[in-house]
């Protein structure tokens, strides 16, 4: 995993700018949030974005 990223895990509070790996991608946090099954990364484009390093 590289450095910075951790997995992506519902019910965890996230905020701005975290960065994690879901499904083997990884994302940056654009909006401070608890995470739920419903807002992971691949499917929540307004909470979740790419990172593109």
């Amino acid at each position: 995993m590289a450095a910075g990223f951790s997995d992506w895990k519902v019910n965890r509070q996230y905020a701005e700018n975290d960065r994690v790996v879901h499904l083997g991608k990884q994302y940056r946090c654009l909006v401070t949030h608890k995470s739920n099954s419903a807002n992971n990364p691949a499917t929540s484009v307004k909470m979740w974005q790419r990172y593109a390093g």
